[in-house]
């Protein structure tokens, strides 16, 4: 399509002058020097006496769409997609980085030009070989489209703030004192007595009229909707399946299996040993005489390896008894080989044999037999492997094809069907609270269905990541945005909730009486008693990581003041699952810390805290500080801020 047009425009030359005249007019009403210069636009914002301009927003704006965009796989999600959102976030990082920069310019941080150059050159980006190269460094700059001088002075205020930074959070310590203090409090158990009222159980017994079910769906109509949905068209290549339809015949997977024999045999092995006398001791023929006789000795009884340290010539393996340890086929020299190989029993001698380096005297010590899995064993595997080998191929080929067409057509993902070949499925109705299975209700693909590009644009999707060499393109065909429910649609859904909210006030009232109870020393199996709704829990003793009752009630546990000497404390607690809770706190002990098994020291323990260096309290003090620095900075925001 691109091609065509720039043909079109290269071969008419009223479309060309009428270009040019468009391109001139600019220039000739504003000047050259504002297309150069970038213009004067106002501020959005002075920290400190320090501007924002527009463009540092609109690039700080567009990095957070593009890192947003790369989390979830190319597509902007809807719920990501509020722009003036973005852009107040993107603002707000710009200002507590200048805010950062003036704290860091005040305290006089600087890095000095040979530390700088030492920094960068020991950049991987601008290395070659493991050497910093000033080829490379230019290149990868200007392929940023950045400048040395801007580059360096980046880089020299970055690595200013991170020493500002580190000197901060590396510096942090725990003091033994705090340290003790805070691994007490970390083994304080707290032990409560309470009554636990059943929302379940007293939701069942609640009855509910069907005037009160109609005038409960009355009140709260507004918060019974399906949510918006939309149909789609899409494109799916998955290797997998791809291979599923690839035939692989028997005869290539043999053919395959004896290509790479080495993958699944292991060959023959022979450890030998050898007698060598080399050819500058004599003639050939003396030479195979005097082995000859070494090997009639052998036969008659003496020691080969006793013969080897005595004879032979090869001073690298005489010691061991003229051991040349495993050999294999391929490895030696070929007549040695061939001899080695011949021999067919352990122990059995060759006759003298002639190689390069001298005459040799062999013996077979040892043979370790071909091993590994024949071809019928190892069909099945080689077969698939073949298939997904070539499907991924396949795969990565469709997919070219597949994006290129869709980004080509924007309007319709027929052409990209047509040149691929690749079926174009339709969805029925997709929404936010339908499974519609592991593709099509991918958070990827839901993400990209209902973003405005795909709503609003009515443009077809970028290729969607939904697994491993799995990838769908998709277009919006249908779509309808929130759609009241009827009382039909909703009754059982309104009859749970109105009898939870009677159930809830029901037991209110009865969670109220125990506290009063509670407070007044009574147990809890005196209050519970009698009670159908009702369990008591005597002496339950909390830590901090218990799991015998849900996080909120643990978190509230530990939240209550000490009680003092004549003053209760209780508290009541909706737990997670709608159960009610009266509790009074009785006591907080603080246990010894456990001793390791040699009783030398406390075992450290989950709960332990390390006097000394404290880098994750150096990250908080940093955090607070930057917090403390923008509540004390003079920031001013333009409404040019505003998209």
């Amino acid at each position: 399509m691109l091609l065509d047009l720039r043909e079109t425009v290269r071969n008419s030359k009223p479309i060309k002058y009428t270009l040019i005249t468009i391109i001139i007019i600019p220039f000739a009403l504003v000047g050259i020097g504002s297309y150069l210069s970038g213009g004067s636009a106002p501020p959005v914002a002075e920290v400190n006496g320090q501007a924002i301009d527009q463009l540092q927003l609109e690039r700080a704006y567009q990095q957070q769409r593009q890192q947003l965009a790369r989390m979830f796989g190319g597509q902007l999600p809807e719920a990501f997609a509020n722009e003036s959102l973005l852009r107040e976030q993107a603002l707000q990082q710009l200002i507590t980085q200048q805010v950062l920069e003036s704290e860091v310019a005040k305290q006089k941080f600087a890095v000095g030009d040979s530390t700088l150059g030492r920094a960068i050159r020991n950049l991987p980006a601008f290395q070659v070989d493991g050497r910093f190269d000033a080829e490379t460094y230019q290149t990868q700059l200007r392929a940023s489209g950045m400048s040395v001088a801007a580059f360096e002075q980046s880089f020299r205020d970055d690595t200013a703030m991170n020493q500002f930074r580190t000197g901060i959070s590396d510096t942090s310590f725990t003091l033994p004192s705090e340290a003790e203090r805070l691994s007490a409090l970390a083994r304080q158990t707290r032990t409560i007595e309470a009554v636990r009222f059943d929302a379940a159980k007293a939701a069942d017994t609640v009855e509910v009229s069907e005037e009160e079910i109609v005038a409960y769906f009355d009140e709260n109509k507004d918060n019974y909707k399906f949510p918006e949905r939309v149909k789609i068209r899409y494109i799916e290549i998955e290797s997998s399946t791809i291979a599923a339809n690839i035939e692989i015949s028997d005869e290539q997977a043999e053919t395959f299996y004896n290509d790479n024999r080495g993958n699944f045999i292991l060959p023959e092995q022979r450890e030998v040993s050898h007698i060598l006398l080399s050819s500058d001791q004599g003639d050939e023929e003396e030479l195979i005489a005097k082995l000859a006789d070494l090997k009639k000795r052998v036969a008659e009884g003496e020691s080969f390896a006793d013969l080897a340290k005595e004879f032979s010539d090869d001073i690298g393996t005489a010691e061991q008894g003229g051991s040349l340890g495993i050999i294999a086929a391929g490895g030696m020299d070929p007549a040695f080989e061939e001899a080695a190989f011949s021999l067919s029993e352990e122990g059995d001698v060759s006759e003298p044999v002639v190689s390069q380096f001298g005459v040799h005297l062999i013996r077979l010590d040892s043979v370790t037999p071909e091993s590994g899995k024949p071809f019928d064993e190892v069909k099945d595997e080689i077969i698939a492997d073949m298939q997904a080998d070539e499907a991924d191929r396949e795969f990565f080929d469709l997919r070219e094809i597949v994006s290129e067409q869709a980004f080509d057509n924007p309007d319709s993902l027929e052409p990209a069907s047509d040149v691929s070949g690749l079926e174009l499925k339709t969805s029925d109705w997709l929404d936010s609270e339908t499974d519609s299975g592991p593709v099509l209700s991918n958070p990827r693909v839901m993400s990209a269905a209902f973003s405005p590009e795909l709503l609003d644009e009515q443009l077809n999707s970028e290729i969607i990541e939904v697994g491993d060499r799995h990838v769908v393109v998709i277009r919006v065909m249908e779509h309808e945005g929130e759609r009241a429910k009827t009382l039909e649609d909703v009754r059982e859904q309104v009859t749970e909730e109105l009898k939870s909210e009677r159930a809830n006030e029901m037991l209110t009232l009865r969670q109220e009486a125990a506290l009063e109870k509670l407070a007044a020393g009574e147990a809890a199996s005196a209050i519970a008693e009698g009670d159908e709704f009702a369990t008591a829990l005597e002496n339950v003793v909390l830590g901090r990581q218990s799991t015998e009752l849900d996080g909120r009630v643990v978190t509230r546990v530990f939240a209550l003041p000490h009680p003092d000497a004549g003053k209760v404390v209780t508290e009541k607690v909706e737990m997670n699952n709608g159960d009610l809770l009266a509790l009074r706190l009785d006591a907080i002990e603080v246990p010894e810390p456990d001793v390791s098994e040699s009783g030398d020291a406390p075992s450290a323990g989950p709960a332990a805290v390390s006097a000394g260096a404290n880098p994750q309290l150096g990250g908080t003090e940093f955090e607070v500080l930057l917090e403390s620095l923008r509540e004390s900075a003079d920031v001013e925001i333009s409404s040019a801020a505003s998209p």
